[in-house]
């Protein structure tokens, strides 16, 4: 054997050797890239190996606030007191999961929450739940919800809210956001829906509230759901909702008042509706993005719906904790707020509002009411895409007329009224994506 033949039969058991070593080796898999998915509007991307679309979205919000109040009386303890050291921090995450099926698209959305414990002095005052979670810097839910086709269930806004004005503080109106399931059918520019909703979110008082000394069921309540259908039509440069709503909020005396421990019973629950409606105007004709809203409401034992109480609101402007007693209320109220947008430029957009609220409750009690106005005036400027400088001044006035007892049953009524006013600056940043 030569030695040419040596190295070629070398050459070959090496190369033979190294193929089976080969065979061992895992085969990489292919790299399951994330694709753009355009099936739900823009943002939203595959979930590697699956058919769900995810849009992954949120803000970060630093601002500041300072004010002042005038003879605001029993609302004085309750409002804010602000000034340059005001300052808040407020974060959001939200994720959306969406897909087709063949009963239509499938989604989940949820918008997780949480703040410093600092709370912005704007005259809208908070929620409870922010109140709470400002405390103690905890997240919450703010809005989730599920839907497919037409059928939406979760926690998010009224069916009957029509929108606050194009600001950041919001007019007196109902802003609620529910618990709720609800039922939505769209055919050439008009949608039907109707929606039952939990009206504990509202502020209803606890079934069978009892009162230390006043009976075991001082205040006795069903909690039956509100009920709430409404009627959209989009067209051109209109928009517009009419809605109607049934509820059981409100708590009537179904006798005198005697102090007498054994007395059950003493407040019901009492049935009440409101209407209401809302339009937008768009106006591009006189400057691309400006628009125009109006809208109104009207309650019978349903303040939660008029702005009397409920999210932005009369209530609301003094404190949480009121709000559940001025919800249960029984008498009329109504409110009406016009919001007007106009845009400078891309970047630069303001807004004027304004709007009235009104309770009568003198079926109820002899010569108790509520009036309230507020205006507000915001600016908002976006240097880049996806950052706000925003400025929003409101001013608020509230009159307040009670007839108060002095002391135990039949004693003669004293009329008390409660007039002020407050104003507020808000400055924020936010950072939205």
């Amino acid at each position: 054997m030569n030695f040419k033949t040596l190295l070629l039969g070398s050459a070959a058991a090496m190369l033979m050797a190294g193929g089976a070593q080969a065979a061992d080796l895992t085969v990489a898999e292919p790299v399951d890239y994330v694709k753009v998915c355009d099936a739900f509007g823009a943002g939203f991307f595959y979930s590697p190996g699956t058919d769900t679309c995810i849009k992954i979205g949120g803000y970060v919000k630093f601002g500041t606030s300072f004010g002042d109040r005038s003879d605001l009386g029993a609302f004085n303890g309750s409002y804010p007191d602000s000034n340059w050291g005001n300052f808040f921090t407020e974060v959001s995450m939200q994720a959306t999961a969406s897909s087709v099926t063949e009963y239509g698209n499938l989604t989940g959305f949820i918008d997780l929450r949480a703040a410093t414990s600092n709370t912005p002095g704007n005259a809208n005052g908070a929620t409870l739940d922010q109140y709470i979670n400002n405390t103690t810097k905890s997240a919450y839910v703010d809005s989730a919800y599920l839907e497919l086709g037409p059928l939406k269930a979760g926690y998010f806004t009224s069916l009957f809210d029509f929108g606050r004005g194009y600001n950041d503080t919001g007019m007196f109106g109902s802003d609620s956001t529910v618990d709720h399931i609800q039922l939505t059918y769209a055919v050439n520019g008009f949608g039907l829906a109707i929606s039952v909703e939990d009206q504990r979110d509202r502020g209803q008082l606890a079934p069978n509230f009892g009162v230390v000394g006043l009976g075991t069921d001082f205040v006795d309540t069903q909690n039956t759901p509100d009920v709430v259908g409404a009627v959209t039509y989009a067209s051109g440069i209109f928009s517009a909702k009419l809605a109607a709503a049934y509820t059981n909020q409100a708590i009537e005396s179904n006798g005198p008042y005697s102090f007498d421990p054994n007395d059950d019973n003493f407040f019901d629950g009492a049935s009440g509706w409101a209407v209401g409606g809302g339009l937008e105007i768009a106006l591009d004709n006189v400057s691309a993005g400006d628009r125009f809203f109006v809208s109104a409401a009207y309650g019978d034992n349903a303040n939660s719906f008029t702005g009397i109480a409920g999210g932005t609101s009369v209530a609301g402007f003094i404190g949480p904790v009121l709000n559940d007693a001025v919800a249960a209320a029984p008498g009329t109220s109504w409110s009406a707020l016009a919001s007007y947008k106009h845009v400078w430029s891309p970047a630069l957009w303001s807004s004027l509002s304004g709007g009235y609220a009104s309770y009568d409750g003198s079926d109820y009690q002899d010569n108790i009411g509520v009036d309230a106005w507020r205006v507000g005036f915001t600016t908002v400027y976006t240097p880049v895409k996806g950052l706000d400088l925003v400025g929003d001044v409101f001013y608020t006035a509230v009159d307040v007329n009670d007839d108060l007892p002095t002391g135990g049953p039949d004693i003669d009524y004293v009329n008390q009224s409660n007039d002020g006013s407050a104003w507020n600056f808000n400055l924020f940043l936010k950072r939205s994506w």
